[in-house]
């Protein structure tokens, strides 16, 4: 079966992640890489060519042509995602060889699992969602669309996070805890409550931050 060609959107930090797992899984070509803004002629990551801004979209085959977002901002994240769909554009989810995500797991589309990342049984994961090296997402968590978990980000069991949260690096979700949208957790808080407010949270407990 002739492979589809692949396209990566973003030419940020995430980019070298995302081109590198594409490499080792080997389920498509990589064609080229479009940058949100404008680019450097002849520019490269990781070998592989940065071919044009996003407008290049419109100019490519759906039939042709997956997409795999290699972008960190979730709302950006969420809004590219939306837009490309609209244009009739797949997108595969990108597991790492060195990801385990159980079989009993249920997982959307325009996901990337990152090397090392866990998700255990019964768990759920929506769409557009990225999780990082070392994440573990445990049995019977449920994630819903455009959340990024951060490297050895920990969300225990039974526990539910709602679109477009950010969870810091080494932060920790204890199980049963229940995430409103649009929250950051900082990296290295631990989380024992349920958040019924968007916004910061940091600390071991994790406490709102507030703005002055």
């Amino acid at each position: 079966m002739k492979k589809k060609q692949a396209i990566v959107i973003g030419t940020g930090g995430h980019s070298r992640p995302v081109l590198s797992i594409l490499a080792n899984v080997n389920t498509h070509n990589i064609f080229g890489i479009l940058d949100l803004s404008l680019h450097e002629p002849g520019e490269q990551i990781l070998g592989i060519p940065v071919i044009g801004s996003i407008d290049k979209i419109k100019e490519l085959d759906n039939n042709i042509f997956d997409i795999f977002l290699a972008i960190g901002d979730n709302s950006l994240r969420r809004s590219m995602f939306e837009e490309i769909k609209s244009y009739g554009f797949s997108f595969p989810n990108l597991i790492s060889r060195q990801a385990v995500v159980d079989n009993n797991a249920v997982i959307g589309e325009a996901n990337v699992f990152c090397p090392l990342v866990f998700v255990g049984p019964s768990s759920f994961i929506g769409n557009n969602n990225l999780i990082n090296t070392g994440a573990i997402i445990e049995h019977e968590v449920h994630i819903k669309d455009h959340c990024h978990f951060g490297p050895s980000s920990l969300v225990a069991g039974r526990s539910r996070v709602n679109n477009e949260c950010f969870i810091g690096a080494n932060a920790t979700i204890i199980d049963k805890i229940t995430v409103i949208e649009k929250v950051i957790v900082g990296a290295g808080s631990t989380v024992i409550k349920n958040i019924s407010q968007s916004g910061t949270y940091v600390g071991s407990p994790a406490k709102l931050k507030l703005t002055k």
